[in-house]
């Protein structure tokens, strides 16, 4: 990670993890690949009908037992087609910005965050 990067107003790790997605009522798995204090990067497969901009996250901390509860707004998204099947998928690899947290929680993300940035520097 390059924490001299201009396009980041928050250091960012990189992360083996996973991330639930809330929609309609439900909790859908996504994979987690990168994590800062104002944002993530999440991959799982597209589904228009229950494509949103705004989303509800369940976010598993790497390594740790604790869960973040956050929403979040999607800034980005990358789409790919999947093969297979008789109607086209899509890929999808969306980056999302943290739009809410609660206190404890936000605490929680900016200690994780900086502690993981601490111990894979040394």
């Amino acid at each position: 990670m390059n924490l001299l990067d201009i396009r980041r107003r928050a250091p960012r790790i990189f992360v083996d993890g996973f991330c639930g997605v809330v929609t309609k009522h439900e909790l859908q798995p996504a994979t987690l690949s990168n994590l800062s204090t104002l944002g993530l990067r999440l991959e799982r497969p597209f589904d228009p009908d229950t494509a949103s901009r705004v989303v509800q996250l369940e976010i598993e901390l790497p390594g740790v037992d604790e869960i973040v509860w956050a929403s979040a707004e999607v800034t980005h998204a990358y789409l790919t087609p999947m093969k297979g099947g008789a109607k086209p998928r899509f890929w999808c690899k969306a980056g999302l910005a943290i739009a809410s947290l609660c206190g404890r929680e936000r605490r929680l993300l900016n200690d994780y965050v900086f502690e993981t940035l601490r111990t894979r520097r040394c």
